[in-house]
């Protein structure tokens, strides 16, 4: 496995910390911490640039807050100098792990997300005609810290680069375990932590049709006994190798014709006839009640 070094001067480069602002930006526009950062950029930048290269540069706490989406979730909001910083890892980081990354992994790539995810569902539907489909449970709370920084020196070897990405995995978590969720680097990271999984079920089993958005993850066949004789192994290999359990009460084995519960979505294989490349899919039940909800409660505040 090729691991990658000299990392650091261009992590650390002007050049690259002002895109990392412009990025971070994006999300913050108007939002008061943002705008003191902005009023002094250069020397903000500056300081930043200083701090990562004396080694002195430390995250600061997150600030919670909880949203309902339809579960109760703990929204992590880094500094917003924190998440230049972020950007700025990631964009060293991206390019080196969008070369090993599945095609079928969607979530948080360029060029993915969910929508792309169903779509390949559907084809994936069509083709087979069995799916299971899983996800892990409570993912980013389960995340070990110290599996998760072994990834990253698999394919990092510059230790500076390093020593950074381990401050930002460890700000957060209790007790070595857990990403907090709503970070960009939690999201890379997560995706990371997956990889190996990916691969596992791709080459080691030899599954033809499989993809993942985050931790939720589909396997096709068109022979049911097939898909059941993968359920152990993919269990065996996330509990011994990253230390995660799938969740019980997502785990579903059935035929394409029922229909597959996905991001949000009840995917069905057929095309409506009319208009041919119009996917047959409709939003799920669940997702349905909670926009309703969302609504109602939108249309209370005044």
């Amino acid at each position: 496995m090729k691991r990658y070094g000299q990392l650091f001067e261009n992590f650390t480069a002007f050049p690259n910390l002002l895109l990392a602002y412009q990025k971070a930006r994006r999300g913050a526009v108007g939002k008061p911490e943002a705008q003191a950062f902005a009023f002094h950029l250069e020397g903000e930048l500056f300081q930043l640039q200083d701090e990562l290269m004396n080694g002195s540069y430390q995250p600061r706490p997150y600030r919670y807050f909880q949203i309902y989406d339809p579960k109760e979730r703990t929204i992590s909001v880094a500094a917003f100098r924190d998440r230049v910083v972020h950007h700025a890892l990631i964009n060293i980081l991206e390019p080196i792990y969008e070369r090993c990354f599945i095609f079928d992994s969607y979530a948080t790539r360029k060029g993915k997300g969910t929508h792309k995810a169903i779509r390949r569902a559907q084809q994936f539907l069509r083709r087979t005609g069995w799916f299971w489909k899983s996800d892990i449970d409570k993912y980013f709370d389960s995340i070990r810290q110290d599996m998760l920084r072994d990834l990253l020196e698999r394919k990092v070897k510059d230790k500076r680069l390093l020593e950074i990405a381990g401050r930002i995995v460890c700000n957060g978590g209790a007790e070595g375990v857990g990403l907090p969720i709503g970070n960009l680097t939690s999201q890379f990271f997560a995706n990371v932590y997956l990889n190996g999984f990916d691969h596992f079920v791709k080459e080691d089993l030899g599954v033809k049709y499989y993809l993942r958005y985050m931790d939720d993850f589909a396997l096709f066949s068109p022979d049911k006994t097939q898909l059941k004789s993968w359920r152990g192994p993919v269990r065996k290999y996330l509990n011994d190798n990253l230390g995660l359990q799938l969740k019980a009460s997502a785990s579903f084995l059935n035929s394409a014709p029922n229909g597959l519960t996905f991001l949000g979505r009840r995917i069905f294989p057929k095309i409506t006839p009319a208009i041919s490349h119009v996917e047959h899919a409709r939003i799920a039940t669940k997702t349905q009640r909670h926009q309703i909800r969302t609504k109602f409660s939108a249309d209370l505040v005044f």
